[in-house]
Order: structure tokens, then C-alpha cells, then sequence
């Protein structure tokens, strides 16, 4: 009888994540419904006035003021916050989720660059973290729904049901996956994706009508644009970085008001001088480029990238990843030129790369790559977004984001039980091999598979 034991157990937990997963599924596909239809209409009313961009540092002012001031212990409004929060098990307010709620949609509907994605996967986590303390859950339990929700706040938003759902395990520990939770992560990324599409949010594919014949030219064609992806994520992480030390400094030397202010400004001067198109979420300046269309300018991405981080340091709210997406599709077909690679295709390819490489989740961006442009990109996509996350080394968008495998990125030291059960990182660290070494090796096993010798054999070694 205790060899049916297990099997007996695994069937009840199966149900039983799969009810509490479908919950999830529901709750957090119908806030996601609500959150994309506000916002649409915010961004509609707003199209109707001209120079819309004008009221921004009065906005990032009242975004930043009521983000840092009003319940100040509340700032888990982020994506970056609520990752630190699942991975120390502990519970997202629900002042949070009104603050990653509202402030966002004010920030991009006032012409701040930002996303749409983390206001939603922040709230579904927040908002499983609540059910789960009402159901009264163990610690463990608690922190699987929490990524329950995640997963499910990403596939509902983009309409990537599979890749929403492994984004939501891959972003929080690179080079570990957690498999206990991949199955009920799933069902509650489908379950939302199903939701939000029964409730009118349309979403936008682009299927790639081309069937590329293979060749080792095309190949290290894809190879070197995983290599310019992955150096176009590290410009974006490192500008990030630096606008943000600089505006801190401001603001520490002066105050939140003009902080904010000259934030605004040079938004708005940006926005005068180049195109609004480089302010608030931006999808025209990704479905121009996947559709074919010429580029405005070729600094499109680098734009991108400056407002986006511009938005952030002063205090904007919202998502990074429809950012990365804008930013991965201009480089994509500003890099076509060069390449003599159809745009449309090397734009695809850029989106998720740029994203594989800022994340660090190249399996969850590979697949993306084939629900959002069909599965003939795939061979392609997962080289380019291979490459880009090698690229990248250590550096991620997420700083909060652990990172433990035994290629290049930091390795954690050997942890105790209590450090590893309330996720607390060791400052002993294993020695780090520099990404130069890296480069050198990937390149180096790369041109080994890549280019035969006389006799056209293969090393047997790997």
C-alpha cells in the first residue's frame, strides 16, 4: 500500500494546485482586463491633445509624491521589488497594488516612458499573496502563488500564454528554474490569457511570412545580431544605472520637485526635437518596425532607451519590458540595413533578444519568439537570444534578480538552511570569470562548430 502512497499524494496535489492555480488565473486575467482598458482609454483621451507631453514634470512630481510619500513602507510597485519579495517569502500590501495600479497608468498616459507589464504581474502577485494568507497557506505555498501570479499577470498582458507563464519562473532565479511550480504557473498563465481574450483586450501578432533557406552565411548572420542584441541590453542596463545615480544626486542635493522637473523637461525637449513616439508605452514604435515599415530615425532605439530611463530615475512608475520590446525592434531593423536581412524578421528577432539579454530569460524569450511571430523563427530566436543573455554577463535590469550557473554569471556560496529558506544571499561568493573569457569561449566553440576542417569532422569533445 505505501508504493501508492506517493503517486496517490502527487494526483491530490495536482488537483490541488490546479484549482488554486485556475483561481489565481481568473482573478489576476480579469484585473488585467481592467488595467489594459483603463489605460487604452487614459492614452485615447490623451491623443486628443496636442503636445500632451507638456504636463510631464508636474506628473512625474505627483507620481513620485504619492509613491514615496503617502504609506511610504508600501513601495512594493515594481518588478524589481516584488521579486525580492518572493524570493525572502514575504507578502505584497495592498497599497502596493493601488499604487502600481493608478501611478502607472498616470505616468504613461502623460507621456512617460514606460511599460504595461508590471503593473499587472506586480498586482497579480500582490493579489495571490492576499488569497493565500486568507486561505492561511505555509510559507512555501504562499511564495507559489505569488509566482502563480506573476505568470499570470505576464501572459495575460501580452497574450503569450506558455512564455508569459516561464518568464514569470525564469526572472527570478537565473540558472535555476523552479519545476514544483511550473505546472500550476502554467495553468494560471492560460487560464488569464483566456480570461483577458474573453473580455475584448486584442493583442498584436506578427506572423513572418518568409521561410529563410539555411546556410552557415545566415546563421552567422543571426550570431552576430545575438552579439549586437546582447551590447544594445547592456547600453540599456548601464544608461539605467547612471540616470538614476544622477538624478538621486539631484534630488538629495536639491529636491524631489525639481528632480522631477528637469526629468520632465528633458522629456519633453526630447519629444520636441526627435518625435512623441519615443514617450509613453510605444507601441506604434514597435509594430511600425515588425511590419515593415522604414524607421524614423536610426537612434530610434537609443531614444528609447534614454527616455525610458529619464522616466524612471524621476520618478515614473510602470513596467520595463514593452520598453525593452521597443527598443529590441528599432535596433532589430536599424541593424537590417547592414545585414541585407529582411527588416521585419531581424525587428522580431531584436524584441525578444534584447529582452533575453536585459532579463536574462532567454528560454522564456525563445519561446515568445514563436507565439508572437510563428514557429518558422524559431531556430533563429533562440540563437539570437542565447547569444544576447551570454553577452550580457551578469548585468540585468532586474537588480533584485538572483543569478547562479556555472558559465560566467555569479554563483552563490554554499548557503544554510535558514538562508536558504528565507532566500537571504551569502556575501561569499565563488570566483567570477570575466565576460571577456567568456566571450572568448563562446566565440571559440561557436567557429569550432561552424567551421569544418579539411577532412569535415567534428571534435568529439563538447
Amino acid at each position: 500500500m505505501r508504493i501508492l502512497d506517493e503517486p496517490t499524494q502527487n494526483v491530490i496535489n495536482i488537483i490541488k494546485w490546479f484549482v488554486l492555480a485556475t483561481c489565481v488565473g481568473v482573478i489576476v486575467g480579469t484585473l488585467d482586463a481592467v488595467f489594459l482598458k483603463a489605460l487604452d482609454q487614459s492614452i485615447a483621451w490623451r491623443n486628443k491633445i496636442p503636445y500632451f507631453y507638456l504636463c510631464l514634470p508636474l506628473a512625474l512630481y505627483v507620481v513620485a509624491l504619492l509613491s514615496r510619500k503617502a504609506a511610504p513602507h508600501d513601495k512594493d510597485y515594481s518588478t524589481d521589488a516584488v521579486l525580492k519579495k518572493i524570493n525572502t517569502y514575504r507578502p505584497v500590501s495592498f497599497i502596493s497594488i493601488l499604487k502600481g495600479f493608478v501611478l502607472s497608468i498616470v505616468t504613461m498616459a502623460t507621456g512617460g516612458s514606460a511599460g504595461k507589464e508590471a503593473p499587472c504581474a506586480d498586482v497579480g502577485a500582490g493579489i495571490s499573496s492576499i488569497f493565500s494568507r486568507l486561505l492561511h497557506m505555509s510559507l512555501e505555498d504562499q511564495r507559489k502563488m505569488m509566482i502563480c501570479g506573476v505568470s499570470a499577470g505576464f501572459a495575460g498582458v501580452f497574450g503569450v500564454p506558455i512564455s508569459g507563464a516561464l518568464f514569470g519562473l525564469e526572472v527570478l532565479w537565473v540558472g535555476h528554474i523552479f519545476y514544483e511550480v511550473m505546472f500550476p504557473a502554467l495553468v494560471a498563465g492560460i487560464t488569464a490569457f483566456q480570461i483577458t481574450s474573453f473580455l475584448g483586450v486584442d493583442y498584436i501578432y506578427h506572423p513572418l511570412h518568409f521561410v529563410p533557406v539555411f546556410s552557415e552565411q545566415f546563421f552567422l548572420k543571426m550570431i552576430v545580431a545575438g552579439m549586437f542584441f546582447g551590447l544594445v541590453s547592456i547600453l540599456f542596463i548601464e544608461i539605467s544605472k547612471m540616470t538614476r545615480v544622477f538624478f538621486r544626486y539631484i534630488s538629495r542635493k536639491s529636491n524631489l520637485f525639481l528632480s522631477c522637473a528637469l526629468g520632465g523637461v528633458l522629456l519633453m525637449g526630447i519629444a520636441y526635437l526627435t518625435s512623441p513616439l519615443y514617450l509613453g508605452l510605444g507601441i506604434a514604435g514597435i509594430d511600425g518596425p515588425l511590419g515593415g515599415e522604414p524607421l524614423h530615425s536610426p537612434f530610434g532605439f537609443l531614444y528609447k532607451i534614454i527616455t525610458t530611463s529619464i522616466t524612471f530615475a524621476a520618478g515614473g512608475i510602470g513596467g520595463v519590458v514593452t520598453p525593452i520590446f521597443f527598443v529590441g525592434a528599432q535596433a532589430g531593423a536599424m541593424l537590417a540595413d547592414f545585414m541585407h536581412v529582411d527588416p521585419a524578421t531581424l525587428a522580431a528577432l531584436g524584441l525578444v533578444a534584447v529582452l533575453a539579454g536585459a532579463a536574462n530569460t532567454p528560454l522564456a524569450a525563445s519561446i515568445m519568439a514563436i507565439e508572437l511571430f510563428g514557429p518558422q523563427i524559431a531556430p533563429y530566436a533562440t540563437v539570437a537570444c542565447v547569444i544576447s543573455f551570454l553577452i550580457t554577463g551578469q548585468q540585468s535590469m532586474y537588480p533584485s534578480q538572483r543569478i547562479s550557473w556555472d558559465s560566467g554569471k555569479t554563483i552563490d556560496a554554499p548557503r544554510t538552511h535558514a538562508s536558504a529558506h528565507y532566500g537571504r544571499r551569502s556575501t561569499d561568493r565563488a570566483p567570477i570569470r570575466s565576460r571577456k573569457m567568456l566571450a572568448k569561449q563562446v566565440w571559440r566553440e561557436l567557429t569550432h562548430h561552424l567551421i569544418p576542417n579539411q577532412k569535415n569532422e567534428t571534435d568529439s569533445k563538447k
